[in-house]
């Protein structure tokens, strides 16, 4: 993936997600949801594309919803385990690195360890 690739796939779920919102009227959860919805295909591919796309949407909703991030526990642990693969990382260059690891720690930091159930 080229620099132009990462940033074009990122700004087009930013740009999705945002005028969701707005255009839509859905709250951070339904316009997170829809997301996923259209960017389905990245997301299954289960590589940087996916992780790309799990770590936008997820540090959206993050930011302005925490409470929320419970509804996407299993998109977390899909993008936890994304994170783990080396081949993710090759060929972005540090900027991009850097900005994709502050996206997964965000989110990461803000949905908490996941909640076991009762015993």
């Amino acid at each position: 993936m080229d620099s132009s690739a990462y940033y074009e796939l990122r700004c087009a779920v930013v740009e999705m997600f945002y005028e969701t919102l707005r255009e839509e009227n859905y709250t951070i959860g339904q316009a997170a949801g829809r997301c996923l919805v259209e960017f389905q295909r990245e997301v299954r591919g289960g590589a940087r594309d996916a992780l790309v796309v799990l770590s936008v949407i997820l540090s959206r909703v993050a930011r302005h919803e925490p409470e929320a991030l419970a509804r996407f526990r299993p998109e977390i642990e899909g993008m936890e385990g994304i994170v783990k693969k080396a081949s993710c990382w090759r060929g972005l260059s540090p900027d991009e690195k850097e900005r994709l690891q502050e996206d997964v720690r965000f989110v990461l930091e803000k949905a908490g360890p996941p909640r076991r159930p009762p015993e």
